[in-house]
């Protein structure tokens, strides 16, 4: 039966990366990403009203997510939303969800609950970094106009009710996780710590790390 992790952090916290590391290191894994699933987007007024309502997990919305959860559980290939491949079942399932095991409707069908803790200025740096540096993109003369024109909405937003929203979810996910990570770590290590995780619960469903340095960033 599919062991089913999830790994929660703000953003810019490394959960994307880290699912695919590890899943690489597992010769396979089937990935869910939170992003093409959430209703609630960026609107300033959207996440103003959540906080305001005390930030319910339970309040974001993720339609199709739990469906397509227990469809990989069942052995089931699905076509999740946002436009990604199918994804085929696998022995191990990560899910990336900012609240981990916080909404009641995902708490039961997971097994492992993981967290990468990150400073909030190194995560707003690593978002800023990752818009700055994207590959332009030859079909839009703007490009340039475009990257800064998000680098600033993300930064106005981060000023005003975001960054609380980000300190609110990490919260709930970090009090319901079974191991917290330290996202300052690099890749390698912290593959290794969720590695270590997955045998401890399930010694058949890791395999041995092939890098185990204990370097930080």
């Amino acid at each position: 039966m599919a062991i089913t992790v999830v790994v929660s952090g703000t953003s810019g916290a490394g959960k994307s990366s880290l699912m695919r590391h590890l899943a690489a290191l597992q010769g396979g894994a089937a990935l869910l990403f939170f992003d093409d699933y959430v209703e609630l987007g960026t609107d300033v007024d959207e996440i103003q009203q959540w906080v305001a309502e005390g930030a319910p997990a339970d309040a974001i919305k993720t339609p199709g997510l739990t469906d397509d959860l227990l469809a990989l559980q069942s052995n089931q290939t699905i076509h999740p939303s946002g436009g990604r491949a199918p994804v085929a079942p696998a022995e191990l399932i990560l899910l990336e969800d900012p609240f981990g095991r916080a909404r009641s409707a995902l708490a039961p069908l997971i097994d492992l609950a993981l967290h990468l803790e990150l400073p909030p200025d190194i995560a707003l740096a690593r978002r800023s970094l990752r818009r700055a540096q994207a590959q332009p993109d030859p079909a839009h003369a703007h490009w340039h106009a475009e990257a800064l024109e998000d680098l600033a909405a993300q930064f106005q937003a981060y000023l005003g009710p975001q960054r609380q929203a980000y300190r609110l979810a990490e919260a709930q996910a970090r009090a319901q996780a079974d191991r917290i990570l330290d996202g300052m770590y690099t890749l390698p290590e912290l593959a290794a710590q969720a590695q270590q995780a997955i045998a401890a619960l399930h010694p058949a469903a890791a395999k041995a790390p092939r890098n185990r340095s204990q370097t930080k960033e």
